[in-house]
């Protein structure tokens, strides 16, 4: 069997050097065609990850513990840096594959705790900055500075937001990761924060209706992400040509198989 590969989307290369644009209303309306199409997978892995995470609230925090305790610090930190990277990346890179039209399942989201060590290194890096500039901009603003944090963080969470794919997909380091995402986002910074006051309307919004309307806004916004991704980074496919077998098939034509344990497509 031969496998070629191919990017579909963009270049990365060409998005560092020469920039690129999105054309946003074009953006949102595919990320919403593909929600209605891949919205189940992504549904039940969103519902486990919030199940996950109350489950490891309600066991840390009860009635006699509280946000100082020792206990739950750890435990937070043992899931902010262990259990929720190679989770999110999992979430993220499903939105990756339906932006160029592969199908996934749930299960999907556990694909990158093989790639544990480098995902948790980013989110350490990343953590790092953002506790360093809340504590400075506490110190320096005082009660003004929690303002001036909230903005902070959502600059950061923005400027790193391709990290866990570009790790996942190009198979780069953390370091290189983050280089790469704040270059790309600064390419274009003027419509990442129009993306980003967007994705903070959808999240009000799905917090008005009790949370219920999250359980759409999320897997969209995954999915845009993942359109985002693709447009700016591309995304690596393979397609395996199945040889012809002498014994069956030996006037048949070439198959072309579509799953990826068969020899189809990859990202």
């Amino acid at each position: 069997m031969n496998s070629k590969y191919f990017v579909l989307g963009g270049d990365i290369k060409k998005s560092l050097t020469e920039g690129y644009r999105f054309d946003l209303k074009k953006l949102l309306s595919d990320a919403l065609k593909v929600t209605r199409k891949h919205f189940l997978p992504l549904l039940t892995a969103c519902i486990f990850i919030m199940l996950v995470s109350f489950a490891l609230i309600s066991i840390f925090i009860d009635g006699t513990s509280s946000l100082s305790d020792p206990t739950v610090i750890g435990a937070f930190f043992v899931f902010a840096l262990l259990i929720a990277p190679p989770l999110m990346t999992g979430l993220v890179m499903m939105g990756v594959h339906h932006s160029v039209g592969l199908k996934t399942n749930s299960f999907h989201l556990f694909n990158y705790f093989k790639m544990l060590l480098k995902l948790s290194l980013a989110a350490m890096m990343v953590n790092l900055m953002t506790n360093a500039a809340s504590m400075a901009l506490g110190q320096v603003f005082g009660s003004a500075g929690v303002v001036l944090s909230v903005i902070v963080l959502l600059y950061l969470k923005m400027s790193f937001c391709l990290v866990y794919p570009l790790i996942a997909e190009k198979k780069v380091s953390p370091v290189v990761a983050l280089k790469l995402s704040f270059k790309l986002v600064h390419k274009n910074i003027g419509q990442f924060t129009q993306l980003l006051i967007i994705f903070c309307a959808l999240f009000f919004v799905g917090i008005l209706t009790s949370g219920i309307g999250l359980l759409f806004v999320i897997p969209f916004c995954i999915n845009l992400l993942g359109l985002v991704y693709r447009d700016v980074c591309g995304v690596s496919i393979a397609v395996t040509e199945a040889s012809e077998s002498n014994d069956n098939d030996t006037n048949g034509p070439d198959d072309h198989h579509s799953g990826p344990n068969s020899g189809g497509f990859e990202a």
